[in-house]
């Protein structure tokens, strides 16, 4: 049975609460999580390792001049502000969001009879798949300290 998959024109992006649906040509997002190996004396294996962050970093390219979404990245000087959310709303209706985003770039290209291209680069906080934010598993462990000392 052949079944339809989610291509990028059932996306929906929406950039903070002022663009609630931006036309996006390409979007890519990266979790990227920094583990290290800790070894015992002596060993070539490991014994065991530490989680010390985890990051999301992205790119997405809009068609056309949308130099107006620099109102949602930027303040009036040009400096990037921290945007709410960029959320993606799948095919099946399911949202997977970003939150506290800052552009770390942007970019704007013109080709000879093609239609020109605005691009940004941006980091993220946190995440959310269905409504399910990450949660930061040191502030669960305070919590549990906090609890465990009344």
């Amino acid at each position: 049975m052949v079944s339809r998959k989610e291509s990028a024109a059932d996306i929906v992006v929406s950039v903070g609460e002022d663009f609630p649906e931006v036309v996006v040509e390409s979007l890519s997002v990266t979790k990227n999580v920094d583990i290290e190996t800790i070894y015992g004396s002596g060993q070539t294996l490991p014994d065991g390792y530490a989680i010390n962050q985890v990051s999301y970093e992205g790119s997405m390219s809009c068609k056309g001049n949308r130099q107006d979404l620099d109102t949602a990245f930027f303040d009036d000087n040009g400096i990037p502000q921290v945007l709410g959310s960029i959320t993606i709303t799948h095919l099946d209706g399911g949202e997977t969001a970003f939150y506290d985003i800052l552009v770390t770039s942007e970019g704007y290209e013109v080709n000879s009879g093609e239609t020109v291209e605005t691009s940004y680069e941006f980091i993220a906080m946190s995440k959310s798949i269905g409504g399910d934010k990450d949660a930061d598993p040191s502030d669960a462990t305070e919590d549990g300290d906090a609890e465990a000392a009344e």
